[in-house]
């Protein structure tokens, strides 16, 4: 028997500034809150990474995952999606490894490669495909045990070892994410499975088949625009007035980001326009299940990802993932 869908939230630690905190309050409530969400029987936290956002935009989440692994027992905590072409992989490896080891085993490796021309500027670096896919091979071998000569396009490496080694059963689970082909085919090839929309099962099946991999080595954690920013209350539109504010700041920003893409999937739009869209999904309990046994669906999920909206105060935030975990997740176990 498949286990039980994990359900989460993602965490960007944006802080703008109409609703701006000390950081030190901002990164430790967060940990509190995810210590509550703990016990409320969430499974995961994801942890979003971009560099050099003005907004404080998280850029190290393998170090705040360190933090939480300190004050958690159960949940997992992966990036969300973390950005691969930003990481040595010998300090990949060696940083995840000993996540895991804090954790007692909850590490989890969720990467993609990232779009933004600037941070990939700030870094140094071009070719983000092949870049990755040097990292997620040198990390894997790492993590099996080999002590590494590596001679390719961006890493020469002499010696290499990753020493301890993750403490987790079958090792850190690699979930690569993407919005297109190249990103479907590097989710087959090189990950233990794909983290994106779910509207993309079919294709990374595909990739999974040409790979020479049997359809049951397929697997998906959603983290969707279509399903992020979701909420579940008693009284939606109620919620959607107060939470569309924050969400909207989040989406705007990558609409903005998306602009001139071949796969941009959002527009920018006003707040009356946002707020009409459905892009904010807010449902009640019944609807919510209903509409997450459709997802299920389509794809068989191990994980589902839901949004902590920029700036949204994190005890109105606990209200309504406690609604959630009482009237959602039992009817998931």
């Amino acid at each position: 028997m498949p286990a039980p869908l994990r359900f989460g939230y993602g965490f960007d630690m944006r802080n703008p500034p109409q609703w701006e905190r000390a950081w030190p309050d901002l990164y430790a409530e967060t940990i509190e809150f995810i210590e509550h969400l703990e016990a409320l029987e969430f499974g995961q936290v994801w942890l979003a990474e971009h560099h050099g956002i003005d907004d404080g935009y998280m850029p190290s989440p393998v170090v705040f995952g360190a933090g939480i692994a300190t004050r958690t027992k159960k949940v997992r905590i992966s990036q969300g999606v973390g950005l691969l072409p930003h990481y040595h992989p010998v300090r990949l490896a060696e940083d995840l490894a000993v996540m895991d080891i804090l954790s007692g085993g909850r590490a989890e490796f969720d990467m993609g490669i990232g779009y933004l021309p600037f941070e990939a500027d700030a870094y140094g670096f071009s070719k983000r495909g092949k870049l990755s896919d040097e990292v997620i091979e040198i990390v894997r071998r790492l993590w099996q045990g080999e002590t590494l000569d590596y001679d390719g396009e961006f890493f020469q490496l002499k010696g290499a070892r990753c020493t301890p080694l993750p403490c987790q059963e079958g090792g850190i689970p690699m979930f690569v994410g993407g919005t297109a082909p190249a990103g479907f085919r590097r989710a087959a090839r090189h990950g233990d499975g794909f983290i994106g929309p779910v509207e993309f099962w079919p294709q990374y099946l595909e990739e999974v088949k040409k790979a020479g991999k049997p359809e049951s080595a397929a697997r998906i954690i959603s983290m969707s625009y279509s399903d992020m920013w979701m909420l579940v209350a008693e009284d939606p539109e109620k919620a959607l007035d107060e939470m569309a504010p924050h969400a909207y700041y989040q989406i705007n920003t990558y609409a903005e980001w998306q602009e001139g893409t071949d796969w941009a999937v959002l527009s920018a739009m006003s707040l009356d326009e946002f707020k009409k869209a459905g892009v904010m999904r807010t449902m009640t309990p019944d609807d919510c299940i209903a509409y997450i046994k459709s997802r299920q669906e389509q794809a068989p999920l191990e994980a589902f990802c839901m949004q902590v909206p920029s700036g949204f105060p994190l005890d109105r935030m606990a209200e309504y993932a406690e609604t959630f975990a009482s009237k959602v997740i039992p009817a998931f176990r």
